[in-house]
């Protein structure tokens, strides 16, 4: 019999959220004003989708796994949130609204976000399986050291070096 899991579908949506953060900031990139700020949301845009790869590449070697009813509920529900909350937030669609950011208000959108991001995937680990919680420690991990590059610009846009 094989293994129940909610793996596959979590990173499936994964994936989204990274697809989804690359398209955030790809847009707040042709928002803002300087060409020097353009190019660190772009940055940040090619780093969602190298992580989306990553998780494609993880999705890939999972297998021996058969979702019931139960766990395919679940995995719709941890979909709901993540499409309700990151990357498409009122907060972030009214940043897209506007006609210019500032550089260091583009880089504090991104540092919602992905503060955002870590909280989703730390409060759906309880819902998954133990033998998922490595796959979420996994994307945690990389949402966290875009949260340190975000806040580490912030800090160097806020002196001006």
């Amino acid at each position: 019999m094989m293994e129940e899991s909610l793996g596959k579908e979590f990173l499936e949506v994964a994936i989204e959220v990274e697809r989804n953060g690359r398209a955030f900031y790809e847009r707040v990139a042709g928002k803002t004003k300087s060409k020097e700020g353009r190019n660190v949301l772009l940055l940040l845009a090619g780093r969602e989708k190298e992580h989306e790869s990553n998780f494609q590449h993880i999705l890939g070697h999972l297998g021996g796994y058969a979702a019931s009813e139960y766990t395919r509920q679940r995995g719709d529900f941890i979909r709901d949130l993540a499409g309700s909350v990151i990357f498409i937030s009122e907060k972030a669609m009214g940043l897209l609204n506007n006609k210019t950011l500032t550089d260091i208000e583009a880089v504090e959108a991104g540092i919602g976000m992905e503060k955002d991001s870590i909280l989703f995937y730390s409060e759906i680990i309880g819902l998954l399986p133990k033998a998922d919680r490595d796959i979420v420690d996994i994307i945690i991990g990389e949402e966290k050291k875009h949260l340190s590059e975000l806040v580490n610009l912030a800090d160097k846009l806020r002196s001006g070096t």
